[in-house]
Order: C-alpha cells, then sequence, then structure tokens
C-alpha cells in the first residue's frame, strides 16, 4: 500500500533558484514494494564500500527529477519514474545525485554558504514532524529557501555549476563501469536540448545551476563514442526471482494517486495483468473489498511466491476488520521475503504491528512489542513507534514501559518539559525493567545536552 506522508513541519537548507524567498512542500510515499524497487535500482548503479548505502524516499511530484540533501536518503519524484522511457534513464539520474553525496558536495556547498553570509539570510533549522493521517512518522523530505543578496547568488551558482559537471562526470563513469546504456539519457538530453531552444530566457540562463543541456549531451555522445565496443543492454529487476518491470511499478502509482472510480471506468472491459492490477486497488480503495479479492484471482499467477501481494491482501482484510486474517497475510509476506533490504520488511512489520493491536489479545500485545523494539534498534527516531510502544505497553499494565516511550516521542518532537515529567512517572514504577530505567537516565542526559 502506498502511504502518503504529509509534511507538518519543514526543515531549510539553502537551494539556489530566483531572488526571493520560497518554500515547497513535498509528499513522501512510503511503500515497501517500490522502496526495493528503487533500492535495487540503486545497488545496480552504484556498489560502494560495505558499510556505504544509499535509500530511496518516493516523493509524489509531477516534475522529472531528484535530488539529495545531505544523508545517505536519495528523493525521487514521481515524476522521474512516470516520465522514464527506461531504467537506464533513471539509473542515469540516481547515478549523478550519488555522485553529489560520493563527492561530498553537499558539505562543500554549506561551507560556501557561509562563507557568502555577509551577503544573505541564511536558511535556519525548523522542527521536523511527519504524520500519515496521524498514524507515521519517517524521516522525510524538505523545502528550500534561499537567500535574496543577488551577489551571494551568483557566487553560489558558479560554484554549483562546477558540482554539476563533476556529478554528471561522476554518473557516466558509474555508468560505463556498470555496463549501463546511456539511449535513455541521450533521448532525455535530445528532448530537453529542444525545449531550451524553445524556451530560451537569457535571465532563467544565467541563474542556472546544471550545466546547458546541450553541452551534456555532447558529453553522453563522447562517452558513447569511447565505449561503442563495449556489450552494453538493458538491465532488470527481480525480486524473489519475479522481473519487476517499469511499467508495473508505474502502473501502481498511477493506481494510488488518480481518482479511483475513473481506473475502474476505464479498464472495466480490459483484462490484462497491469488493468486488473489497476481495478484491483481502486476497488480496494473504495471499500469494495469482496470484488477486489476477486480480481485476485487474475493476477495472483504473475509473480510466484511475491510478498507485495500478500502485504496488499493485509492492508484489504486490515480495511475489513479481518484482522486474523490480516496477520496472517502479512506474516505470510514476511517469510516470503528473500531481499536483504530492512526499510522495507520494517514497513511490513508496522502494518504487522498495527494489526496486532487491533485484536487486543493479550499474545498479540506481547508480539507487537517485541516487533516494535526490533523495528526501534534501526529507527530510533520514528516517534510514531514510541507511541504506539506505549500504547502496547499501557494495555498490558507495563506502565513505566508506556512513560518511557512516551518520554522518547517527546524528546524526539523537542518537548523536554513533557520528557522530563514522562521520566519522572516512570521512575515511580516499580515494575520499571532496569533497561528500560535505563533509557530514561540516557534520555535526561540527552536533555541536558540539547539544553
Amino acid at each position: 500500500m502506498v502511504v502518503k506522508i504529509k509534511l507538518i513541519a519543514l526543515i531549510f537548507f539553502i537551494f539556489f533558484a530566483n531572488n526571493t524567498y520560497s518554500a515547497q512542500k513535498f509528499q513522501i510515499i512510503r511503500d515497501a514494494e517500490i522502496e526495493l524497487f528503487l533500492y535495487k535500482l540503486i545497488k545496480s548503479t552504484f556498489e560502494g564500500s560495505k558499510n556505504q548505502n544509499f535509500y530511496p524516499r518516493l516523493v509524489l511530484s509531477s516534475e522529472y527529477n531528484a535530488f539529495v540533501t545531505g544523508s545517505n536518503i536519495i528523493y525521487i519524484n514521481t515524476g522521474l519514474i512516470n516520465k522514464s522511457n527506461s531504467l537506464s534513464e533513471i539509473q542515469a539520474v540516481l547515478a549523478h545525485e550519488i555522485g553529489h553525496l560520493a563527492l561530498n558536495h553537499y558539505s562543500t556547498r554549506l561551507v560556501n554558504a557561509k562563507k557568502s553570509s555577509k551577503y544573505s539570510k541564511l536558511a535556519t533549522l525548523a522542527g521536523l514532524a511527519m504524520s500519515a493521517e496521524g498514524k507515521l512518522n519517517t524521516n522525510s523530505a524538505v523545502a528550500l529557501m534561499i537567500g535574496s543578496s543577488d551577489l551571494a547568488k551568483k557566487s553560489l551558482l558558479q560554484f554549483s555549476r562546477i558540482q554539476e559537471q563533476q556529478a554528471d562526470k561522476f554518473a557516466l563513469d558509474q555508468m560505463m563501469k556498470k555496463k549501463i546504456s546511456l539511449t535513455g539519457l541521450e533521448k532525455f538530453l535530445t528532448n530537453l536540448v529542444n525545449e531550451e531552444l524553445t524556451n530560451s530566457n537569457t535571465a532563467t540562463n544565467y541563474y542556472r545551476t546544471h550545466p546547458f543541456a546541450k553541452q551534456r549531451l555532447e558529453q553522453v555522445k563522447k562517452y558513447k563514442l569511447q565505449y561503442q565496443n563495449v556489450s552494453i543492454k538493458e538491465q532488470k529487476v527481480s525480486i524473489n526471482e519475479n522481473v519487476i518491470s517499469l511499467e508495473y511499478i508505474k502502473n501502481k502509482i498511477k493506481s494510488y494517486n488518480i481518482d479511483p472510480y475513473e481506473i475502474i471506468r476505464n479498464l472495466e472491459n480490459k483484462n490484462d495483468f497491469l488493468s486488473n492490477y489497476s481495478q484491483l486497488i481502486a476497488l480496494y480503495r473504495i471499500g469494495k473489498y469482496k470484488l477486489a479479492f476477486n480480481k485476485f484471482s487474475l493476477i495472483k499467477n504473475e509473480y510466484i511466491d511475491y510478498p507485495f501481494f500478500y502485504e496488499l491482501k493485509g492492508h484489504i482484510h486490515f480495511k475489513e476488520g479481518k484482522f486474523n486474517n490480516a496477520i496472517l497475510e502479512y506474516q505470510k509476506a514476511l517469510l516470503t521475503f528473500q531481499e536483504v533490504f530492512t526499510p522495507s520488511t520494517d514497513l511490513i512489520k508496522f502494518s504487522l504491528i498495527k494489526t496486532y493491536l487491533q485484536t487486543n489479545k493479550k499474545a498479540d500485545l506481547n508480539k507487537s512489542i517485541f516487533l516494535l523494539e526490533e523495528l526501534l534498534l534501526n529507527n530510533s527516531n520514528w516517534s510514531y513507534l514510541w507511541r504506539l510502544l506505549s500504547k502496547a505497553s499501557g494495555k498490558l499494565n507495563k506502565k513505566g514501559v508506556a512513560y518511557i516511550a512516551l518520554a522518547e516521542e517527546a524528546l524526539i518532537k523537542k518537548n523536554f518539559i513533557k520528557a522530563k515529567k514522562y521520566i519522572d512517572l516512570a521512575n515511580k514504577q516499580a515494575t520499571l525493567p532496569p533497561s528500560y530505567k535505563l533509557r530514561g537516565s540516557d534520555i535526561l542526559a540527552r536533555i541536558k545536552a540539547n539544553e
């Protein structure tokens, strides 16, 4: 299931676009299947050191774009996926963004921004809180702000163009190393060249961060000539030994983001796999759960032992209120999952946790706590997990653990007074486990450091 994440509070960085203050809101889509698909594309594009991994986040935006903000997260617009004609086209953009991270451009930009601070009003860091209709918190997107000084901007833009050229070269070197076709990138840049010729604007061109498309296209052609004897073919993405096409991922994104009634109306008489899958999602979205399950019989044999079909069945059962059935489907999804990619399994486990909490059975509540503690090892800043841990612990009368979990949530949200209050309440509980008592002391130390 695609989960839309709404940006409540914004985190600001310097960006170089025009001479007024502006902010753009982004919606993050958390989807286990799409994130795994994109992660596999990233891994096929760049193989860093053992401890160097880059993770995707899907941004709901029609713009053909991807961007990075200095962490190991690559933000990928739905527009990039929907407008690409091949996997290699997406891989070229990913390689470019990886280039910025691998070449440490983000840190260099911050240094350069500090040097230019006397000319511009620097953006400040704001609190970041994410929620999916009150149900899901995660690391996230950004709104980008700029300084107002023309002089500072001119200097930074010139510096940025050099970085973009370096990232382009890094991408081309990486693609040749991995024997990824440059045809998709060449087609895209050719279209961009034609667009620039049609819409030439002196002011816009002056304040560009990227090199002109014509210059970039020439560089691609040079690489193609240099490596024309290298055997290159389009790569494929496989999940559980099933080949997952770009068209399938595009179809899934579309199915969750356009009017479900329009999907049903337009595809009512079509019986191919992608049409049936779109109709299944549309029926699920409008609450026609029995009809949605009927569609499963038409798609189930397309992919063998596919975890994300089990996950979708779990989502439908959850909406029906058939929580025991949903638990079984989520467990099947986890059991059949053959990939080593924890963000995807974490999202499935998150759905399983929510379902355990709905049954109110003691055994299920204990299972939910076990999974929550497991997820929090790698997602300690996911504040809603702490809220769920508090809820599950409270139902089992583990009040001390519940208070510590609420203190962690308050700390993430920078509410230090509330965090201290919950620590005090937790310490009054005679049954507070030693590990959580120690966590309470750690929270107080972090509060003191922040203050």
